[in-house]
């Protein structure tokens, strides 16, 4: 698959973002993948919408106070997800003694787009998680349920998922993402072997003696 080049979103955040305009940065971000944070949160825990909005506040959180020293080293998307990620893993660690979330430093047209995309999120995965295939899914380690998320239902370059997935302990060096792009690839194809198993075993897919 040939990666895409720079997006016109990623594009137009870059160029707010270098004008020192955050509220427009965010802006941007959260109305381009707002609803896509919030569902990959809701499908990590397994559509529960308590945990996935604490999850969100403290995503959204981290995201504007990381915002202005952001160095560009993958897509802002990336970034995001990494940070959901981040967020996500927190909150299993502690999910009973949260510290009280800070109001944003800034209270920008950016916060109407967090509320639309918990709103317009909620309904279709309350429908998505009834579906057999997403059950099978569950079956799987949360990381390769990620992986499958970034690959499959959102398309991302390899170097972004790799950037993405990067443990808080991973340096973020060209070398480090290219090793880490590799292994997520061989992960990939051995995910995929065993969906089909399942697949086969659920009935959702045939068996080769049928």
């Amino acid at each position: 698959m040939v990666e895409e080049k720079e997006s016109d979103v990623e594009s137009a955040t870059r160029e707010a973002w270098q004008r020192g305009e955050m509220d427009q940065t965010a802006t941007i971000v959260y109305e381009a993948y707002g609803t896509e944070i919030y569902g990959f949160l809701l499908a990590q825990f397994r559509g529960d919408p308590t945990s996935a909005d604490d999850v969100f506040s403290q995503f959204n959180e981290d995201f504007w106070c990381g915002l202005p020293a952001f160095r560009w080293r993958c897509s802002i998307r990336a970034w995001c997800y990494a940070l959901a990620r981040s967020a996500a893993s927190r909150h299993r660690r502690s999910p009973h003694n949260q510290q009280a979330r800070r109001a944003p430093a800034s209270q920008g047209p950016w916060l109407a787009a967090i509320a639309r995309a918990r709103t317009s999120t909620l309904p279709h995965l309350r429908t998505e998680v009834k579906d057999e295939f997403q059950r099978l899914r569950e079956k799987l380690a949360p990381e390769d349920v990620d992986l499958l998320i970034l690959r499959v239902d959102r398309n991302l370059p390899w170097r972004d998922i790799a950037h993405a997935m990067l443990a808080a302990d991973e340096p973020a060096d060209d070398d480090t993402v290219h090793r880490k792009e590799a292994a997520l690839r061989q992960r990939f194809s051995e995910i995929k072997r065993r969906l089909k198993t399942l697949a086969i075993e659920s009935g959702l897919l045939p068996s080769k003696e049928d």
